[in-house]
């Protein structure tokens, strides 16, 4: 089943979450892929362990 409609990202409520969600665009070459998959990962890591920050 294929859609014409653009996917919209998850929506999870927390801000800083929702608008790295929203910037991920993996569209273009696979090689930019990774960098931009480590820029919400480095998101998903500070909000979720900010104790790891501090040190």
């Amino acid at each position: 089943m294929t859609s014409s409609a653009p996917e919209q990202p998850p929506v999870t409520g927390h801000r800083a979450i929702d608008e790295a969600l929203i910037a991920l665009d993996l569209s273009g070459p696979v090689g930019e892929h990774a960098e931009r998959v480590q820029a919400v990962h480095t998101v998903l890591q500070q909000v979720l362990n900010p104790a790891s920050e501090q040190r």
